[in-house]
């Protein structure tokens, strides 16, 4: 299920190659209607619902907060609610390691969505399972490093890179779909609480990065340092000072769980967060997500 008709098909025609004996539907919905979604969820009836819908890119999200905030947070809380309503028995969301002292709305609204699978589980338990895992950058996938700077020594550069000091946490995409898969069949208890996050060992320069592509590519060229953008931040953090680490029942996998039994958000919370972004402007909204957030 997607809403980027492009990528859809590509995901569809991959999957039908791959295994052309496996039943497939692809659909074009938006988790931003929850009246199309809950459609869909009763039309399917899927037991295991993998939630990776969001707009993850930092520096746009800071110019455009209301959009994810709806995205991010309400999005989760449609499929959350559709799924739970279609009977499923298993709900992951795919959060970011950007929701670990968040400073940007991007990591702001992914940080409230992990809390709302706590809320949520309190105000509607049932049979669904909820969990989170925390992602770090994806080897490959759209939208990361590795095909960015391709592309730029392709064209002749230069390579562009925001900071010297710049490092991020990587995974590669087989080690994130098997985090994924790992926490959707694990037991352990209270799985709503906290998120999931794969030891990735230490975080890797992205400058560094950078430079060993061009000596593979054989060319000269240029990097450039443009400059860190709104939102961003020179290294990431896996969780923060509100939140303690648990070693899970999963190798290599620890849960990070909040402190504070009364860190969650709920519906009515989502809701109000909702009406705000839908009637405010993109300055009020930011600064109620992390008012919400201080709460």
């Amino acid at each position: 299920l997607d809403q980027f008709d492009h990528g859809l098909i590509d995901i569809y025609e991959s999957v039908r190659r791959i295994a052309p004996s496996m039943p497939v539907t692809e659909v074009l919905c938006d988790v931003r209607d929850m009246g199309r979604l809950a459609v869909w969820m009763r039309r399917l009836e899927p037991d295991v619902v993998l939630h990776s819908a969001a707009l993850k890119h930092v520096h746009l999200g800071e110019r455009h907060p209301i959009e994810c905030l709806i995205t991010n947070l309400v999005g989760v809380r449609n499929a959350m609610a559709a799924a739970a309503g279609a009977g499923a028995g298993h709900f992951v969301l795919v959060s970011s390691d950007k929701a670990a002292s968040p400073v940007c709305v991007m990591g702001a609204t992914k940080r409230l969505a992990e809390l709302h699978l706590a809320g949520f589980r309190m105000e509607r338990a049932g049979a669904m399972r909820l969990k989170a895992v925390r992602f770090g950058n994806v080897l490959g996938t759209q939208g990361s490093v590795l095909p960015r700077f391709a592309a730029q020594i392709a064209a002749g550069g230069p390579l562009e890179v925001t900071h010297p000091g710049m490092e991020r946490y990587f995974m590669s995409a087989r080690e994130a779909v098997g985090l994924i898969l790992s926490v959707a069949s694990t037991s352990d208890a209270e799985p709503a609480v906290g998120a999931y996050v794969m030891e990735m060992g230490d975080p890797i320069s992205i400058v560094d990065i950078g430079r060993e592509m061009i000596r593979r590519s054989g060319k000269e060229i240029e990097i450039a340092f443009t400059g860190l953008r709104p939102g961003e931040r020179l290294k990431e953090h896996l969780y923060d000072d509100y939140e303690k680490l648990t070693q899970s029942s999963l190798p290599g996998v620890v849960r990070v769980t909040p402190h504070s039994a009364d860190a969650y958000v709920t519906s009515a919370d989502v809701a109000h967060l909702e009406t705000i972004a839908r009637t405010m402007d993109n300055s009020i909204v930011r600064q109620r997500v992390f008012a919400y957030l201080d709460e």
